[in-house]
């Protein structure tokens, strides 16, 4: 029997707020002297990424880089647990959460595609009962201790396309002849993923997502409450 598909994006889609960002100040709220030097640095980054300087992922690593890199596997994963753990507690948007067991209980197969970070993305999928995760993946050393770069491709605009699909053609059992694709986001850089889907969602759009909504036949949806 086919099931249906549910793909959520996760940063302010099913989360009230970015999940990195917030990871990554944990980490250093007890390291002062490492707060004006990041948040500098993340914020000539972020200027140059606008400017089309640098790629998006740059800016996570330059986060990534005084903050965790060289930090044991085992480290960061006990850290992202907790983190996975009090966001799917307290941080979900209320909305997601009732139309994500909307899904489970109707038996779609659930996935989150996200460009956060698979530390985090992995464990908040496994706390949700999701079937699949597909996120920014980090890389390991031989020791299992971080490096400063990512081992994939930012899962971000046409990267997050391109995942899915190659999730799909890996299973080919997920999308059979009367299989529906719902892909929920809030971020404009989801367009394509939203309009590969047969029922693109938009989850308390951004402004440029909000202004092609009706052009792609989007439906937009409050999660707030």
């Amino acid at each position: 029997m086919s099931r249906n598909i549910a793909i959520f994006d996760l940063d302010y889609t099913l989360t009230k707020r970015g999940t990195w960002g917030r990871f990554i100040i944990q980490q250093v709220l007890t390291r002062p002297h490492l707060w004006l030097p990041m948040l500098f640095a993340a914020g000539w980054t972020q200027w140059r990424y606008r400017r089309g300087a640098l790629p998006r992922i740059a800016v996570k690593e330059v986060m990534m880089k005084p903050a965790i890199v060289g930090w044991s596997r085992t480290k960061l994963d006990a850290r992202a647990q907790d983190f996975a753990r009090r966001e799917v507690k307290h941080g979900l948007r209320p909305g997601a959460r009732r139309q994500w067991d909307v899904h489970n209980q109707n038996g779609d197969i659930l996935i989150i595609a996200s460009a956060a970070v698979d530390i985090l993305v992995t464990p908040i999928a496994a706390l949700l009962g999701a079937d699949y995760a597909l996120a920014t993946d980090m890389d390991w050393d031989a020791d299992m201790r971080l490096k400063p770069h990512f081992k994939s491709q930012n899962c971000y605009g046409p990267e997050k396309l391109r995942r899915v699909k190659t999730l799909l053609a890996q299973h080919p059992e997920l999308k059979q002849t009367n299989t529906n694709i719902t892909m929920y986001s809030d971020s404009y850089s989801d367009l394509e993923v939203l309009t590969f889907a047969d029922v693109g969602v938009a989850v308390n759009p951004d402004a440029r997502l909000r202004a092609v909504a009706r052009q792609y036949g989007l439906r937009v949806v409050d999660w707030t409450q």
